[in-house]
């Protein structure tokens, strides 16, 4: 068991925010080096936890708190304080009654969404985007707005134009300047829920419309509270999808013979999104928790009180889980990444988001005989200081799969 002092040498972290690459820092650490110290975005010392038995041990330990991530007390990676809504949500829904709710709409048997449904909104959405000129932006003109249909589908929201990609995305920044940002965003989602709370209770419309009848009767929640729930669905429902489909989409066209495959193989699009899903990199920060005690992990002791940053992204490239981890392997059957989290606060969407992909993907890949970018890879700009990965544009070109003269090609 060793002990590191506190220094100001220690790497800063975030090492990088893109999501088509891992970052050689957590390749290395997930190799050699599973636990060191970093400095986070406020200056200030954290464990940060790379590699997968250690991030699994971190994530399913009750003496690393979530919830008093919220504490103004504990140390924190950014400046901004999250509501308590925000680090205590299983909580806050069992409080309220509404838990039985979250795990069975977005559960496998949930009906708000089947793969038909995704599949058909999938076609809607790229068939203007397919139609118009090339080069085209697939974030803006694709990945955005289905990631906006597929979550106001399931909550049973309507569209608001003032809740739009920068404010969703604003809600994720990180870093310098997020107290600018963030605030103002939250509370432009706050208000839009505000405004969709009584035609949810007059109509009981998709998952949110059967949630706020169990949150009324339990009589537990604010109106605030309430707000800030559904809010904190909105925006984990769309990140998972806009910020998956950012990156898969430029290693699918990065590896044009996985391409080739999916489409000549459908069936295999499932287990090759559990490939995506473990490949690429999904966060731009560490999933926080607070030491309730001292504990020792990967034979490093964290002491009470301090800050445990847990990279899923480095963890899911652990050469001692995944052989060749750096190679996008669609055949690789045993596979138990830590994209959807671990433990008590893994993602209750972990069957449906997956499922949502794997229909996207193939039909996106249905829908184009040919889908190439228009620029270099190392020529992606991808946003800096958000929790989430996100390219800012992905200009591409394409041949539908009617007018492609060798339907199976991607270059």
């Amino acid at each position: 068991m060793t002990e590191e002092p506190v220094s100001e040498d220690f790497p800063r972290f975030p090492f990088s925010f893109r999501g088509d690459r891992l970052a050689p820092e957590l390749a290395e650490m997930a190799a050699h080096r599973p636990v060191r110290r970093v400095i986070t975005n406020t200056g200030t010392p954290a464990w940060l936890v790379a590699g997968h038995e250690e991030a699994t041990a971190v994530l399913r330990d009750r003496r690393f708190s979530l919830s008093l991530t919220s504490d103004p007390t504990t140390p924190r990676q950014d400046d901004l304080l999250p509501p308590p809504p925000v680090t205590d949500t299983l909580n806050y829904f069992q409080r309220a009654g509404m838990l039985s709710e979250l795990h069975r709409g977005l559960g496998p048997n949930q009906q708000y969404l089947t793969a038909g449904t995704v599949a058909g909104i999938t076609r809607q959405v790229l068939g203007p985007f397919l139609a118009g000129e090339q080069p085209g932006d697939l974030v803006s003109g694709f990945i955005v707005p289905v990631s906006r249909a597929l979550t106001f589908r399931l909550l049973g929201l309507t569209d608001d134009p003032r809740l739009d990609h920068e404010v969703l995305l604003g809600i994720f920044r990180t870093g310098p300047n997020c107290l600018e940002h963030v605030p103002e965003c939250w509370q432009t989602g706050r208000d839009y829920i505000y405004g969709q709370l009584p035609r949810l209770r007059r109509e009981k419309s998709g998952m949110l419309g059967r949630m706020v009848g169990m949150a009324d009767a339990s009589g537990v929640l604010t109106e605030e509270e309430l707000a800030d729930l559904f809010l904190f669905l909105v925006i984990s429902q769309y990140g998972n999808p806009a910020t998956f489909l950012g990156a898969a989409t430029v290693a699918l066209m990065r590896h044009p013979d996985i391409t080739r495959r999916l489409r000549a193989e459908p069936e295999m699009m499932p287990q090759a999104v559990e490939e995506l899903l473990r490949w690429t990199a999904f966060l731009g920060d560490g999933l926080p928790r607070i030491a309730r005690e001292d504990v020792t992990v990967g034979g490093v002791l964290v002491r009470r009180g301090e800050l445990v940053l847990v990279s899923t992204d480095g963890a899911n490239h652990d050469p001692r889980v995944f052989p060749d981890p750096q190679r996008i392997d669609i055949d690789r059957r045993d596979n138990p990444h830590l994209r959807f989290s671990h433990g008590r606060h893994r993602c209750p969407g972990r069957t449906l988001a997956p499922m949502q992909a794997a229909a996207t993907l193939r039909t996106l890949l249905e829908e184009t005989g040919e889908l190439s970018l228009a620029v270099s890879p190392d020529d992606i700009e991808w946003h800096p200081y958000h929790a989430i990965t996100m390219p800012r544009a992905l200009p591409v070109r394409w041949r539908t799969a009617e007018s492609s003269p060798a339907a199976g090609a991607v270059g």
